[in-house]
């Protein structure tokens, strides 16, 4: 699937490069990134050109902190109403809850979760698509920015309780430390910030009800626009109604939509992406969801994901995760006993 990305979001880089003394435009076009859709609200990138201009970005400035530089140059207003309705929340873990809720605005190839526990809230960001790899340098940017939006609202004395990363350790380790001022763990199990749950729940001087709800309603409109553009989203949507059913198909899928098989091939196949993928992904994000909550037994995710049988859904879980869904739960902290 051609996963996006807001093209706006793109402008923290433009001007990271510029800061470098490089010429941005030759390096956005080399990635097959046109610099007008910077300044297009509505305007999205493809993240595969995204994760180029990084490479590209990285070999100019030769700056294994190149993340942080870009984070530097972030404004919440490249990440379309999501940031200004960031900026009015009511709390911190409000924001947090928000930005979860709406991430497909930023990108439809990542996926946030907020996890709490009575002291801590954390948040994950995941690349459940292998074949379309995150640099590093995005994630560095990205908690960097995630940081010093916190203290755009908190004020600056604002520090995270601890951050992790799935990246190595950069060359120069100092250089984030100095920048997020708290414990950083390299080479984890995940990408994730954890916050101090009271810091997260302390009243923003910023919070503004009707201003957040405002531009909710604007990011809302905007997805919503997103999802009818896109046949794969259209397809992933019906996907998601169906499977609890077991009885979906490419037919039922193509007669929901109001097209023949033959137009619903066609119209995925120019999005880059087929019926048999979509499936195969809708299952594996839907599965991940499933297998955090606890309440669920394997055999009615099994059934929820639209397999006939057990061993079935066992088979495509090893091959996404490379476990079986009983040795999967048996490892995650929230099924720890």
């Amino acid at each position: 699937m051609p996963y996006t990305t807001l093209a706006s979001s793109a402008l923290s880089i433009w001007r990271a490069l510029e800061s470098y003394g490089l010429e941005p435009r030759t390096l956005f076009e080399r990635a097959g990134l046109d610099p007008a859709k910077l300044y297009d609200p509505n305007a999205r990138y493809r993240d595969a050109k995204l994760y180029d201009l990084w490479q590209l970005a990285l070999e100019a400035s030769g700056d294994p902190g190149l993340g942080l530089k870009v984070a530097s140059h972030w404004h919440p207003s490249t990440a379309h109403a999501l940031g200004y309705a960031w900026l009015a929340s009511a709390t911190l873990k409000d924001a947090l809850e928000r930005t979860v809720r709406y991430f497909r605005i930023m990108t439809d190839k990542e996926r946030l979760t907020l996890e709490e526990s009575e002291e801590e809230l954390r948040l994950i960001i995941e690349n459940p698509a292998e074949d379309y790899p995150t640099a590093a340098e995005d994630f560095d940017a990205s908690f960097a920015a995630l940081v010093s939006l916190c203290r755009m609202c908190h004020g600056e004395a604002f520090n995270p309780l601890r951050i992790t990363f799935r990246r190595p350790e950069p060359p120069d380790p100092a250089v984030f430390a100095e920048h997020f001022r708290a414990p950083i763990q390299y080479a984890g199990n995940e990408d994730s910030v954890c916050f101090d749950r009271a810091d997260a729940e302390t009243p923003l001087p910023t919070a503004n009800a009707e201003v957040a709800r405002a531009n909710e309603k604007i990011v809302q409109d905007y997805l919503a626009r997103f999802d009818r553009s896109s046949v794969a989203m259209q397809v992933r949507a019906r996907l998601t109604e169906q499977l609890p059913s077991g009885h979906m198909s490419q037919e039922s899928v193509a007669e929901a939509l109001h097209m023949s098989l033959r137009s619903l091939q066609r119209r995925l196949r120019n999005e880059g992406t087929s019926y048999k993928d979509l499936l195969d992904e809708t299952r594996r994000e839907l599965a991940a969801h499933y297998m955090a909550e606890s309440h669920l037994s394997i055999n009615e995710i099994t059934y929820l994901l639209g397999f006939s049988e057990p061993s079935n859904f066992s088979r495509a879980f090893r091959r996404w995760t490379g476990k079986s869904p009983t040795d999967y739960r048996s490892h995650s902290p929230a099924f720890a006993g």
